[in-house]
């Protein structure tokens, strides 16, 4: 690249018409996987260089869970549903949904699988959410764990 102005700007505008070109391209295939994109807000500078994309949880793509274990889909697909709760029964249909496979007792071993995880934490003792979205749970565990362990010493 040389220092002419001329041939930087036509070099900037070769940039942007391959990139309007590119984001076609990615609607397009966004739209054949059932993503929905946020909405964006002009080409102004302002916008965002990572594009916010998220999926309906009605029409996740096949392979959308590929080649991750249960608690790392169940956790993308929690931070995907925007802070809101599933019960194992919906994390389970988006597994399915999916195309990932789930075996004959599914609901246990999911259970199981984020029952063990400090990532997940049992919301109205139907749903699962994020641990991190109830810091004050952490706190009130943390603190009976030490009054437990209080109490056992003073006993001795």
């Amino acid at each position: 690249m040389t220092d002419n102005p001329n041939n930087v700007l036509q070099l900037l505008e070769d940039f942007r018409r391959e990139r309007d070109e590119l984001n076609l391209v990615i609607k397009a295939l966004e739209r054949r996987l059932g993503i929905i994109s946020s909405p964006q807000e002009g080409e102004g500078a302002n916008q965002d260089l990572s594009p916010r994309v998220t999926v309906s949880i009605d029409n996740i793509p096949v392979g959308f869970f590929h080649n991750m274990s249960q608690a790392t889909a169940a956790e993308k697909l929690l931070r995907m549903n925007s802070g809101h709760p599933l019960t194992t029964t919906e994390i389970l249909e988006a597994f399915r949904k999916s195309g990932m496979p789930t075996g004959k007792n599914a609901v246990t071993v999911l259970y199981t699988s984020l029952k063990r995880s400090p990532k997940f934490e049992r919301v109205a003792g139907k749903a699962w959410g994020l641990a991190e979205w109830y810091p004050q749970r952490k706190r009130q565990k943390e603190e009976s764990v030490v009054m437990v362990v209080d109490s056992d010493d003073v006993e001795k």
